[in-house]
């Protein structure tokens, strides 16, 4: 875990600047949910750039829940390592984003909103905490709150008509459970 840690110094060291992240899905048309992290079955995600979130995301899409979750919270402790030293990064807004998915996964429900929350009061006019937190909400059966997170992401997010498809279909999701309970 230390060498792990050493290893995120380093790189964030060498690079000198890093870049801003962001995770994008895409989706398949099917309509049940992964288990895992509540998204349309077959989604990849893709974080660019940073290896730390290239590496969580792996660890994810390989199913690797418990490894993601560690290796999310070294990099979120080495970013706040950074951050109590006078630095700031880039990256905080995405590596407590890519915690809330690892936690959500292993269904550390409490720990994973607290993730979701802490990026968007960093970002607040990012979608994808928001999409995070509405699955969340959706996987604990909290549906009016993962609408209005869904409906969060879909006012911040880009024009890209990909997105916007699969955050069009989260509200539906979570509207359907709500109609359907």
């Amino acid at each position: 875990m230390i060498n792990m840690i050493n290893q995120l110094k380093l790189k964030y060291i060498v690079a000198g600047t890093v870049m801003a992240v962001g995770m994008v899905t895409n989706a398949n048309a099917q309509t049940a949910i992964d288990p895992w992290t509540g998204a349309i079955p077959g989604d990849t995600y893709r974080f660019s750039s940073d290896d730390s979130l290239k590496n969580i995301r792996k660890l994810l899409n390989e199913g690797k829940i418990d490894e993601a979750v560690t290796f999310a919270r070294a990099n979120v402790q080495s970013i706040e390592q950074e951050s109590r030293s006078g630095k700031t990064s880039s990256l905080r807004y995405d590596a407590y984003n890519a915690l809330c998915i690892s936690l959500t996964a292993k269904s550390s429900y409490d720990e994973a909103k607290e993730a979701c929350n802490t990026a968007i009061k960093d970002s607040p006019n990012r979608w994808m905490a928001y999409n995070s937190r509405g699955t969340l909400n959706l996987k604990m059966g909290n549906f009016p709150e993962a609408v209005s997170d869904y409906n969060m992401a879909l006012n911040n997010a880009p024009s890209s008509s990909d997105i916007r498809s699969i955050l069009e279909h989260n509200v539906s999701l979570a509207q359907n459970k709500i109609s359907s309970n």
